[in-house]
């Protein structure tokens, strides 16, 4: 059924695989200190910043219903936003993925933002449902 040419490539494709694998990782001569799928480990933990320079629960809030054009007096008391996770995204900007307990919809919505900052303050720029 299945010919001797065919069983004897698919042993030399296993036995070049075992080899070479262990090899794709690691960094070249010409590729200098990074290869194509690694990232120095510096530029990922700057990355990542730290929770204290994050948004505030509240500063979330208050610039997710101004830039929704919601009003904060009417719906602000019951409805609660929640930064989960944050990420530098440029020199003032942050990606973070918030958790919202609205009062007019029922369960949790997840939202992306992204806020810059202005002056040691933090501005949402955009957002989406997620």
């Amino acid at each position: 059924m299945l010919g001797r040419g065919f069983l004897f490539g698919v042993a030399v494709g296993c036995v070049l695989g075992v080899y070479i694998a262990p090899h794709l990782g690691r960094p070249t001569a010409e590729m200098g200190l990074l290869s194509g799928s690694n990232l120095r480990q510096s530029n990922i933990a700057s990355a990542v910043p730290e929770k204290g320079t994050w948004p505030t629960d509240e500063q979330a809030k208050v610039q997710l219903f101004e830039l929704s054009n919601w009003d904060i007096s009417k719906h602000g008391n019951g409805s609660k936003v929640i930064i989960n996770r944050c990420i530098r995204i440029a020199g003032t900007e942050i990606a973070c993925e918030l958790a919202a307990h609205l009062k007019w919809i029922e369960g949790e919505t997840g939202i992306e933002a992204v806020f810059q900052e202005e002056g040691g303050d933090w501005k949402m720029i955009a957002a989406k449902n997620c």
